[in-house]
C-alpha cells in the first residue's frame, strides 16, 4: 500500500519515495482539571479523544510575560537551548488572543506550553503524551513573510520534551552514551518560498521529523520529509483566522499508529503511519520510522519571523484523558 493518501499532494513529486517505503503503510500550562465538551471535533471524537485536557486564554494569567518560569501557567517564553526570550515581542489583546511579533533568537519559537528550568525538576508546564488532537486558531499575512525574505515565519509545531529538557529518556537504548532519538511535529510552517514566490500562497509545510544522533551532530530521518506539502483552497485568506489541526493515534499490538493534518476540520495532505515501536538500531526505517513518537511528549511552541505578526486566537488539545501528559 501506498505511504502517501490525499488528492492534494503532488504524487509525482513522490513517486521515487514510495517505492522506497513500500513497507510503510497507512491504517484505514499547565493542566487544569479535564472537561468533557459536547463540541468536540469529529476527527477526534473518531478515535476516542472526547476530554479536552488544554485549553487557554492568552491573559496575564495565563501566559508568563515577565519569564518567571514559575508554576500555573500554560505558556512561557521559548527559551530552551539557551535561546533568549524577545519578551516585548508578546503582545497580549483584551479579546484573549496574543499577537507574536516574531523572533528569530530561538528555531521559530516564540511561546511554548513548557520551560526549561536549572536543577532536577528540569522543566516546568505541559508535555503531551498519548496522542492527541491538537488545534489552533491564528492568521497572519503572506505578504508580510515574502516581503522580509522568509527570516523566520509563521510556525505551529511541537517537539519532544525528552530532547529539549535533556531527559535520560531521550538515550536511543542500546547505542553509546549521548546517542538520542526524538520527534518533531510541525503542524504548521509556511516556509514554502518557492510556492509562496510565484504567487501560489495557498500552500504550507505540515511533517514529522525523526532525529538521531548526537546532540552536536543529530540528523532528520528522511531528510525527504520538508516535503510534506499541505495544500489549502485557492481562495483561503491568511489574513482571517483559520483552524490547524494535527491528530496523533499511537501505534499498538494490533493496529498502526498515523498523524493526519486538517484545516478548518478539512484533512489535507498525507497521512503518515507507522507500526508499534521497538527498540531498533540506527537509522530509523520503515515500517517503524516516526513511531519513537509513541514513546515522546510534546512541548508545543508557536512562533514567527520578524516583521510577520501572527495572532493566535486559541489552541485546544483534545485526548482519552491526561494520564499520560506530563505536567510539572
Amino acid at each position: 500500500m501506498s505511504f502517501f493518501d490525499g488528492a492534494s499532494l503532488n504524487r509525482s513529486s513522490f513517486a521515487g519515495l514510495t517505492a522506497f517505503l513500500g513497507l510503510l503503510f497507512l491504517s484505514a500550562g499547565f493542566v487544569h482539571a479535564e472537561e468533557a465538551l459536547p463540541d468536540v471535533p469529529p476527527q477526534a471524537a473518531a478515535v476516542g479523544y472526547k476530554v479536552r485536557t488544554f485549553a487557554a486564554a492568552f491573559t496575564a494569567q495565563e501566559v508568563d510575560v515577565a519569564n518567571t518560569a514559575r508554576q500555573g501557567f500554560k505558556w512561557y517564553p521559548y527559551r530552551f537551548f539557551g535561546s533568549v526570550p524577545k519578551l516585548d515581542s508578546l503582545v497580549l489583546n483584551q479579546d484573549g488572543s496574543i499577537t507574536l511579533l516574531g523572533d528569530v533568537t530561538g528555531p521559530n519559537g516564540e511561546i511554548a506550553s513548557a520551560v526549561d528550568v536549572r536543577g532536577p525538576e528540569k522543566f516546568r508546564g505541559t508535555a503531551f503524551g498519548g496522542g492527541g488532537y491538537f488545534e489552533a486558531t491564528f492568521r497572519f499575512d503572506p505578504r508580510d513573510v515574502v516581503r522580509t525574505e522568509f527570516r523566520g515565519w509563521p510556525s505551529w509545531w511541537a517537539m519532544a520534551i525528552e530532547h529539549m529538557a535533556k531527559l535520560d529518556t531521550r538515550q536511543w537504548p542500546g547505542q553509546p552514551e549521548g546517542y538520542e532519538r526524538f520527534i518533531e511535529a510541525d503542524f504548521f510552517e509556511y516556509d514554502l518560498s518557492d510556492y509562496v514566490k510565484s504567487g501560489r500562497l495557498n500552500y504550507y509545510g505540515g511533517a514529522l521529523r525523526d532525529w538521531f544522533g548526537r546532540e552536536e551532530k543529530l540528523e532528520p530521518m528522511p531528510a525527504w520529509s520538508r516535503l510534506f506539502i499541505r495544500e489549502v483552497p485557492a481562495d483561503t485568506d491568511f489574513t482571517q483566522y483559520h483552524r490547524y489541526g494535527f491528530l496523533w493515534v499511537p501505534a499498538t499490538s494490533a493496529s498502526v499508529g498515523y498523524a493526519e493534518y486538517y484545516f478548518d476540520g478539512r484533512r489535507i495532505g498525507a497521512r503518515l503511519a507507522w507500526k508499534k515501536y521497538v527498540d531498533e538500531g540506527p537509522p530509523p526505517k520503515p515500517p517503524r520510522m516516526f513511531s519513537i513518537i509513541d514513546r515522546n511528549h510534546l512541548v508545543l511552541i508557536l512562533g514567527t519571523g520578524p516583521g510577520q505578526p501572527m495572532t493566535v486566537k486559541s489552541v485546544s488539545v483534545w485526548q482519552a484523558s491526561g494520564a499520560e501528559n506530563w505536567t510539572r
